[in-house]
């Protein structure tokens, strides 16, 4: 480790250890103005997060979900903020500006031969600006409080996934969002009001007034949109043993043609079970999830950042909801449409925000993503069929929450392979279960169909398959000279990646004539385009990755697909150190917050364990807001000082989902058939553990690190299959408790369902 990696390091660790009393927020400056110690030393616990009033900014807030709403909770002095969001409130309206039948992949490719810049501007340029599509933020309730009682600290504890507030004499409030009902609930001191917000973005849309409903107990409004979608914001309370209880639903017209009644309705059940049922029930929910698996490192801040992301699977991810768009279920409470429209981004933005859920197990947060994608192939064949003029299902690169295509950079927005990024989820998903029904009935069939869908765009030249055009996102922005030479290696990686998956799956599920097909077609397929003097992966043919940029995508054989990997070959390990040296050691001007949390995902896969550490490190320490959430910009402004979105308060939550992966990317890799225990692991990091994270084949793993060397391993089968394990005890003697083989680094063991190995060093 070098000095400069060990300094940061020691940093890191130190400033975890100290709670100092917080400055708190300025109304009208960026946090930027205060130190990143200061900023998160707020921090306090390892499962538990603890800011000092006030909090005077949405984005800086404890935030709360059920995965299907969302709240933000902030506040100061005796005002207390509670922003509101549901994931289904979109603004879809069938009505535009432009005639969608000029909008199709002839004139596309036509646009692009000629550079005709004319019709590309008239016809997808000014659509896009023109299209009103948007995620609608659901409201704010304010809630004003007898000014002896002023907010101290909001704390949110993330087993039970419970806000607190402290009041200047010591009482306190409680929020959670019921991990079983689509209600909020607050239990606050005797004497609060009530008043409920409707966002000013709204105003922006041309919609009607709301039509407000207040009482001596509730405060409501239903909002009409421009066409036949409305939705109802009801808060109702009641005074129980001298503190006010208060219940918040959210309901639309595709649940009720009245969705006040259906909120109501929720709220009236609510009150009839009460708080202690309730809770209760989210309690035992939320202890279930939280502790579905486990990773200790030894650094407290980034520990804590790896339990509030987990938190965050399980507040802004359901598989009975929507699966999570740009904010998750926390839009944007700022008077503004939310950035780039709360959209769908299949080109980084969803697949990375759906990268870890595996290997943690959080199969619920996961499957919301994987059941939206299998729903919405009535709307993706639509968009086969309208504008490439294919038959089968094709998934825009940006889209609604309805699966239309939005707007953006063209050449990434109609990308034909799109789509085969967001089916690895699936496949991964059978990968570490061995679900031989959901391969069968989800998994193969959707992956199947989009990926024929897309080799059916191209061509055969000398033998060779190629797209009708190709691009790298985000790689030259929207300019001409996006358009590369067909495949890219973003484009090359995800076709290579689909032939070979298709191929295992159909040959699992005993289909012999759809695996020789998908064989066939591999075979056609061109190798990846390495740089002739470096080594590393090009952009595309001719194109190195010759300066900083955000966007890793000509990087996705090594990850996430990890069909490019160090154990292939001596040329293969050359290759992918190569390509990731050269993103490391760019300068970071080009980047955003993601950008370091991806890093840090193909730092570990290369084998650079410090290098892992350090982009952990600066990401935790200089993009994330005051609760976690992940910004573009740098906040600190020491990072990226010349970085012109260096204080950017953009928020996605990709960033965060990406840091959660490389901790795992770190302490066990499970790819190729492959499991490896502690592959990257800094020096520094003597002693570390983790407990059942999953791994391809159906395994559960677990392994103590004590030291600097593993001392316990414990692998559970939850089916039949064959283990292939990196001796995680090489160069010490070990016992194993059940036999296996040896081949070269790798350990094989013939499992049963519900066989444990486990391996001791000695």
């Amino acid at each position: 480790m070098n000095n400069i990696t060990r300094f940061v390091t020691s940093l890191a660790f130190c400033c975890a250890l100290v709670c100092q009393a917080a400055t708190g927020d300025d109304k009208d400056q960026d946090e930027t103005a205060r130190t990143s110690e200061e900023r998160r030393s707020d921090v306090l616990g390892a499962h538990c997060l603890t800011l000092p009033a006030p909090i005077v900014r949405w984005d800086n807030s404890i935030p709360l979900g059920n995965g299907l709403t969302g709240g933000l909770l902030w506040g100061e002095k005796n005002n207390l903020k509670l922003s509101l969001d549901r994931g289904d409130l979109w603004d879809e309206r069938t009505k535009t500006d432009f005639d969608p039948t000029q909008r199709t992949f002839a004139t596309f490719m036509e646009c692009y031969k000629n550079k005709d810049r004319e019709t590309w501007d008239r016809v997808f340029l000014a659509a896009n600006r023109s299209i009103k599509w948007t995620k609608i933020p659901g409201g704010r309730l304010e809630i004003t409080l007898p000014e002896s009682l002023q907010c101290e600290s909001f704390h949110l504890d993330f087993e039970k996934a419970m806000a607190k507030v402290t009041f200047s004499d010591g009482t306190r409030a409680g929020a959670f969002f019921s991990a079983n009902d689509p209600i909020a609930l607050l239990r606050l001191p005797k004497g609060a009001a009530f008043k409920l917000v409707r966002p000013k973005s709204i105003n922006l849309l041309g919609y009607p007034a709301p039509e407000f409903s207040d009482s001596d107990n509730e405060v409501a409004y239903t909002q009409k949109t421009t066409e036949s979608f409305n939705y109802a914001v009801a808060v109702q309370w009641k005074e129980i043993d001298g503190q006010a209880l208060a219940i918040i639903a959210i309901a639309n017209s595709n649940e009720s043609d009245n969705p006040l009644a259906l909120a109501r309705q929720r709220i009236a059940e609510g009150f009839e079970a009460g708080w202690d049922t309730l809770y209760a029930a989210h309690i035992k929910w939320w202890k279930e999830f939280y502790n579905t698996s486990s990773v200790t490192i030894p650094l407290p801040r980034l520990q804590h950042h790896y339990n509030l992301v987990k938190y965050f699977y399980g507040a802004a991810s359901r598989a009975h909801a929507k699966p999570m768009p740009l904010q998750g279920v926390w839009t944007a409470d700022a008077d503004t449409l939310p950035p780039w429209r709360g959209d769908y981004h299949n080109d980084l933005n969803t697949q990375m925000s759906y990268v870890a859920w595996q290997a943690a197990g959080l199969v619920d947060p996961g499957m919301a993503y994987v059941n939206f994608y299998w729903d919405t192939l009535p709307q993706f064949r639509k968009y086969a069929k309208e504008f490439f003029g294919v038959d089968g299902a094709m998934v825009p690169g940006v889209m609604t929450l309805g699966g239309q295509v939005m707007g953006g950079w063209l050449q990434y927005c109609f990308q034909p392979t799109a789509g085969l990024w967001n089916g690895h989820a699936a496949y991964r998903h059978w990968k570490v279960t061995g679900d031989e029904k959901f391969l069968a009935e989800r998994a193969y069939p959707w992956l199947a169909e989009v990926a024929g869908t897309v080799f059916s765009l191209c061509r055969e030249e000398d033998g060779v398959v190629k797209l009708p055009y190709s691009a790298s996102p985000e790689w030259d922005n929207d300019k001409w000279s996006a358009f590369l030479e067909p495949n890219s290696n973003f484009d090359q990686a995800l076709l290579l990646w689909s032939a070979a998956a298709l191929e295992e799956m159909a040959t699992a599920l005993g289909k012999t004539e759809d695996a020789e097909k998908w064989s066939a077609l591999k075979a056609k397929l061109a190798p990846l385009k390495f740089d002739e003097k470096t080594g590393a992966l090009l952009v595309g043919e001719g194109v190195p990755f010759n300066h900083s940029h955000r966007h890793f995508s000509h990087t996705l054989a090594i990850h996430p697909l990890g069909i490019l990997n160090v154990d292939q070959s001596a040329e293969a390990r050359e290759a992918v150190r190569a390509s990731v040296r050269q993103i490391l050691d760019q300068s970071h001007r080009g980047w955003t917050g993601y950008s370091f949390t991806w890093a840090a995902s193909l730092a570990a896969r290369a084998g650079f364990p410090d290098d892992a550490l350090r982009h952990l490190v600066d990401f935790e320490r200089a993009f994330v807001a005051r609760n976690g959430f992940h910004l573009n910009g740098d906040q600190t402004w020491t990072i990226m000082p010349k970085q012109r979105r260096r204080g950017s308060r953009a928020f996605t939550l990709e960033g965060n989902f990406l840091f959660m992966d490389a901790i795992h990317e770190m302490v066990m890799q499970s790819f190729d058939g492959k499991v490896r225990i502690f592959p990257t692991m800094p020096e520094s990091w003597k002693d570390a553990e983790f407990r059942d994270l999953r791994a391809e084949g159906g395994f559960r793993v677990s392994a103590k690190r004590v030291g600097g060397a593993t001392t316990e391993v414990e692998i559970a089968a939850t089916c039949d299959g064959v283990l292939k394990l990196r001796d995680p005890f090489a160069g010490y003697k070990a016992k194993w408790s059940i036999k296996h083989e040896r081949e070269g680094d790798y350990l094989l063991f013939d499992l049963k369902a519900g066989d444990v190995v486990i391996g001791t060093r000695h």
